[in-house]
């Protein structure tokens, strides 16, 4: 179909997108610091305002008419059926029957009959359009006034969520309903990093919420199912339960059920786990080819080759 074709501009903000990627992870790997290296990140404004105003444009003047032509394609589609088939189509009672445990769950409320919805990296809120959700649509740089400025990496958690004006000073445990990570943990250079995003969605939901996360590949689904089982088996021993797993056409869509309010890990499990969280380009170095990994996990060069190398839509 034509819309699937790539014009020059969609090209340019892709590759604009890419590149604040593929910088990241050279700035890693040459320090090994994850800590300076965002610091350094969050504070170049200039690249922050442009990288959003590229995903912005990028999102809503592309990928929106893709959505329109084709919804099977979509990410916002698939997440808000699921949306409504576990809150509310019976989803949720089916995965208690699954369960096999003589757990007493408690009751799941919601709000008003609104699904409390925490939007990590949301950029332009596009789950602002579902009148059954609440959304709160954070994002490191927002590009439209209804998203309010978080480093989701530093914010605190305690027990009440506290805006001030558009920033989010606080977060409050245990008290979303659902947490969206849409094509959010490929932008951090590490895998602790992304770790770290996963564990903070454990402590923000309440039990039985839903953590989504989706992640970018135009390539066939058993291309990169090495990488989806290994972050299923690392969120599964937080009590984060894989529910749900499509593969799109651009995007490997998935659904993690709380299933567990307490996980105490030493720092060794921490350590183990994160490293769960790869992507391929992890294992590759840009910078100098002969620098190895450090990581347990080793991928062959056909493997490394058909890594997360693609935004949606945009095959070379």
């Amino acid at each position: 179909m034509p819309i699937l074709i790539m014009s020059n501009d969609a090209k340019l903000l892709a590759d604009l997108v890419k590149d604040v990627h593929r910088q990241l992870r050279q700035e890693f790997i040459k320090t090994g610091d994850t800590e300076s290296v965002w610091t350094n990140h969050c504070r170049n404004v200039a690249c922050l305002k442009k990288y959003a105003s590229s995903m912005h444009k990028l999102a809503t003047e592309h990928w929106e008419q893709l959505r329109v032509s084709n919804p099977a394609t979509s990410r916002i589609n698939w997440t808000w059926s699921f949306l409504q088939y576990y809150f509310f189509g019976g989803g949720l009672e089916i995965q208690r029957k699954k369960s096999n445990s003589n757990t007493e769950w408690p009751k799941l409320i919601l709000k008003e009959s609104k699904i409390s919805m925490l939007d990590v990296g949301s950029c332009y809120n596009p789950f602002g359009e579902y009148e059954e959700l609440d959304v709160l649509s954070i994002d490191l740089c927002p590009a439209v006034e209804s998203v309010y400025q978080c480093d989701f990496l530093k914010v605190p958690v305690g027990e009440k969520t506290v805006l001030d004006g558009q920033n989010v000073l606080n977060l409050a445990n245990n008290s979303f309903h659902c947490i969206v990570f849409s094509f959010l943990l490929e932008y951090f250079p590490s895998s602790s990093q992304r770790w770290t995003c996963c564990e903070r969605a454990h402590l923000l939901l309440v039990e039985e919420g839903i953590l989504v996360i989706i992640t970018p590949d135009s390539k066939a689904a058993h291309s990169n199912s090495k990488v989806m089982k290994s972050w299923r088996e690392g969120l599964s021993a937080i009590g984060l339960k894989r529910i749900k797993y499509d593969k799109l056409q651009h995007a490997h869509c998935m659904a993690f059920r709380k299933v567990s309010m307490d996980t105490v890990l030493t720092f060794e499990d921490r350590e183990l786990l994160s490293s769960k969280m790869y992507i391929p380009q992890d294992f590759h170095n840009p910078v100098d080819s002969n620098n190895e990994s450090k990581a347990d996990v080793k991928f062959t060069e056909g493997e490394v080759a058909e890594g997360f190398t693609h935004l949606p839509m945009f095959d070379e």
